[in-house]
């Protein structure tokens, strides 16, 4: 008996007729990755806003599509260390490099600057942060610095046509191609318009000419650091190798973290800053922060002077006072506040619920901790002024007490009230724990602020 087959002598029966006949191995297709598809989806309707806003002849903002978990971020920087390997970048348009190498320097000013550097896995993956810090920079004292070699590696992967097959695992260089282009138009808009906050590297601002990729990246950062001494340079990288050498050359690396924000960025880096380099001031003011103690005498030892009082600095408008005076009471009431904590706890302070001394950033964090530990901590240090500690619903409970001044004051009224209550806190707390120089010190800084009050 013949196989069943319509070229046998008998051909098949009606039964056979109706089976699907098959041999060999059926090849099983590969399971969708869902993350690569997610963020080839978002990328193509961000594509598709924007070429409806060209449509309509608006002027859209540039796109910007953040990678929102690890999954996503490893994606990115998969592709990018693959074309590293690969060899698959190379400059088609000298125009960003001519914008570069035509535009001044950053300004060599006093203060707690942090320099920036961007790697390109970075800048692909989360260009709103980067945007952000840029809105926020100033406020910070921060600049952002583009290496060389990040912008040839976004016009290399800004015409990537690379497309997806089903036996690949990568993202499609068309996608990733995107988002070169909106980093890539991001750059050229902050260099063509003069920013003083952005960057880009020029050919002389190398220490090796010969480093390559991501080395050469790193040399940009060591760059930067011998370049300015006494600034903070920080890596913003998601590759891991790179972030090992950086930090094996003392230099300190910010990567993807959950809930990461902008804000959150600028001021650990700020605070960093202070406690790398303490509080440094145009008019050369230097006064470090140490732990426990908030201010101490400068690295010379020298007592501040009525004459550095006196050189305030020069502002452009009552905004930028506003902010300076801010952040300088901030950074010492933070520092004030935990020594006091310290003082009353001790060892112990580690087991204390509901203080952590990192989660306590800001003023209105200074503020819920007098609220919270004013009875065991706060009350023995203050006998007449009083504070009004205020519900998570937003309504005081003691309406005849002081209330605690947290925000930015937005005109020279909520400056002198401002100055004046935590100019009188700062004070009642340097009484009763430090020294006579740092209560001299602090006393000249009150002066200082007094007098900045007055300029606008």
């Amino acid at each position: 008996m013949s196989l069943p087959s319509k070229y046998a002598p008998e051909g098949l029966s009606r039964e056979d007729q109706s089976k699907t006949i098959t041999s060999g191995h059926v090849r099983p297709r590969r399971p969708v990755n869902y993350t690569i598809r997610t963020i080839e989806d978002r990328i193509a309707d961000a594509v598709e806003n924007q070429t409806y806003i060209n449509t309509n002849y608006t002027n859209g903002d540039i796109e910007m599509v953040p990678m929102d978990d690890h999954s996503e971020v490893d994606v990115i920087s998969e592709f990018v260390n693959y074309s590293r390997s690969a060899g698959s970048f190379a400059l088609d348009d000298d125009s960003m490099e001519g914008i570069v190498e035509n535009s001044s320097d950053f300004e060599i000013t006093e203060g707690n600057i942090s320099y920036l550097v961007v790697d390109t896995n970075f800048i692909l993956s989360h260009l709103n942060i980067i945007d952000e810090i840029k809105n926020i920079a100033n406020e910070y004292q921060l600049k952002l610095f583009i290496p060389i070699t990040v912008m040839h590696e976004l016009d290399g992967l800004k015409n990537s046509k690379r497309i997806t097959s089903e036996s690949d695992d990568r993202i499609s260089g068309k996608s990733v191609g995107h988002l070169a282009r909106w980093a890539n138009d991001w750059i050229f808009s902050s260099l063509s318009n003069n920013s003083t906050v952005v960057k880009g590297q020029k050919l002389r601002e190398r220490l090796d000419k010969n480093s390559q990729q991501d080395d050469a990246i790193l040399d940009s950062a060591l760059y930067l650091k011998e370049r300015y001494p006494n600034s903070l340079v920080v890596l913003f990288s998601n590759d891991k190798n790179l972030c090992l050498k950086a930090l094996s050359n003392e230099i300190l690396t910010v990567s993807f973290r959950k809930h990461m924000t902008a804000k959150l960025i600028a001021e650990t880096i700020f605070k960093e800053n202070i406690a790398r380099f303490g509080v440094i001031q145009s008019e050369k003011l230097h006064i470090q922060r140490e732990v426990p103690a908030p201010i101490s005498a400068n690295t010379n030892q020298e007592k501040v002077s009525e004459e550095q009082v006196s050189n305030v600095g020069t502002f452009s408008n009552f905004h930028e006072v506003s902010q300076k005076v801010y952040q300088e009471i901030q950074i010492i009431t933070l520092s004030a506040v935990h020594h006091c904590m310290e003082t009353a706890y001790g060892d112990d302070l580690d087991l204390i619920r509901d203080y952590d001394k990192e989660s306590i950033k800001t003023l209105h964090d200074c503020s819920q901790v007098f609220i919270r530990f004013w009875l065991p901590v706060f009350s023995t240090y203050f006998k007449s002024l009083r504070f009004v500690p205020f519900e998570e619903s937003g309504e005081r409970r003691h309406s005849k007490k002081t209330p605690m001044h947290v925000d930015i004051p937005s005109d020279a009224v909520e400056l002198h009230s401002f100055l004046a209550f935590w100019s009188k806190v700062l004070t009642i707390l340097y009484a009763a724990e430090m020294d006579e120089n740092q209560n001299s010190a602090l006393e000249m800084l009150i002066k200082r602020w007094e007098k900045m009050a007055t300029i606008f």
